[in-house]
């Protein structure tokens, strides 16, 4: 039976973390991951007769990101990962264990949206901008004190706030 194009995009959305992962694992850039991911998507929407099911449909798409994150490595002369430790990552990146780190990560997801525009600005210039505690207060005006208690209580709430989610509140994560 062949899949359908709804159930393929459903499919994929949910393992989006896990392909987009792989790729931007490869890649070094969440940009181009995503890129990758979309890329998979569209691939896999024009020959869904190839899949046997979902689980055969994630191990191609994680293989397909691979390959065009290799790919999107060696047009920006990167040296990728040899053969052999992406081998050795792919087992693990197919493996069903790799289902809880995705649900954690969509809890994280709708934790962060719920942040305040002041706490998501800390985040993006500490991880996506890259930059200092001492930057940061800087450019926010703030003591580099105050951003680092801004920083505690952010990801203290981030953590409360996943186990909330995943029902895991008492239990060490």
């Amino acid at each position: 039976m062949t899949m359908k194009a709804d159930e393929a995009v459903q499919v994929l959305l949910r393992g989006r973390l896990r392909v987009a992962g792989v790729a931007a694992a490869i890649a070094r850039d969440v940009h181009a991951s995503d890129d990758i991911f979309q890329q998979v998507v569209l691939a896999a929407l024009e020959d869904l007769s190839q899949f046997k099911d979902q689980e055969h449909l994630i191990a191609w798409a994680i293989r397909a990101a691979r390959h065009r994150a290799i790919d999107v490595c060696r047009k920006r002369k990167m040296i990728s990962l040899p053969d052999e430790i992406l081998d050795l990552l792919e087992c693990e990146w197919g493996s069903e264990g790799a289902g809880s780190w995705s649900e954690r990560t969509e809890a994280l997801h709708r934790c962060l949206a719920r942040l305040g525009s002041n706490a998501r600005a800390v985040l993006q210039l500490k991880y996506t901008e890259g930059l200092s505690v001492a930057a940061i207060s800087k450019r926010m005006r703030r003591t580099p004190d105050a951003i680092y208690q801004a920083l505690s209580r952010i990801h203290r709430g981030l953590r409360d706030c996943v186990s909330k989610e995943l029902g895991t509140i008492g239990i060490v994560t």
